[in-house]
């Protein structure tokens, strides 16, 4: 009888381990499943993806159910939604997502309802807010130039008695406007050779925000100007 008892529990501790390791193995396949469907998904939804690389937390059955993730992190070295600019060294750091479960099961898209706490950093070059000004206001053929903390805008004019075209610049101040786009303010600008105070043609001449659309509940928390980069960060709404 004693060797009989040693049996079956060497028996249950064995059959135990079988099934952790079962139940461990199924999650982490599952997880790389997931990661890979991610993946392709974000490929197809965007016109630039490159290097795309997510992260999950083993997930639960409820999770599944639920159509949620835990913790997560995706970064990207290029990405560009369909009708934005190109954003560099993204990357994305969430307790967790929710998702909308039948799109992304039976659609193959990833629409997120709700974020759990989120940072989101990338950085945007001056070619694509010169790209974006000059999509905007093409009569003033503008062009950026970012250094640490400054901002400078150079373009041109119509002179409006004599009809000539006059190359203008301007020290801009870069301001939050609203929950997604930025405010570009004039604080000093030339045209031709001459200073013109910035409460005489800024408004006409530079009244421009530079809204940034994202697919997701994300707000910007701040952002900062570098050599040739606007580098920003954004949180969940």
């Amino acid at each position: 009888m004693p060797f009989l008892k040693k049996w079956a529990r060497l028996v249950l501790i064995c059959s135990l381990l079988v099934i952790a390791i079962i139940l461990f193995s199924g999650v982490t396949l599952f997880n790389h499943y997931l990661e890979k469907e991610f993946t392709q998904t974000i490929t197809r939804e965007t016109k630039i993806a490159e290097d795309i690389d997510w992260h999950l937390a083993p997930l639960g059955l409820f999770d599944l159910i639920r159509g949620r993730t835990r913790d997560l992190q995706f970064s990207a070295g290029r990405l560009a939604f369909q009708d934005g600019p190109v954003l560099e060294d993204f990357t994305l750091k969430s307790r967790g997502i929710q998702l909308n479960r039948n799109a992304f099961l039976f659609e193959g898209k990833i629409e997120v309802q709700k974020l759990a706490e989120t940072e989101l950093t990338f950085r945007i070059a001056e070619t694509e807010l010169t790209s974006f000004l000059q999509d905007e206001w093409p009569e003033f053929v503008p062009s950026v130039e970012l250094s640490p903390g400054a901002v400078r805008i150079e373009g041109i004019v119509k002179e409006p008695l004599l009809k000539e075209e006059l190359p203008f610049t301007a020290s801009v101040r870069l301001e939050q406007a609203s929950g997604n786009s930025l405010r570009l303010t004039p604080v000093n600008i030339k045209i031709g050779d001459f200073e013109v105070p910035p409460g005489v043609f800024a408004k006409e001449i530079l009244n421009w925000q530079f809204p940034l659309e994202l697919p997701w509940p994300l707000m910007i928390k701040d952002f900062q100007v570098e050599e040739g980069f606007l580098r920003m960060q954004w949180r969940e709404k």
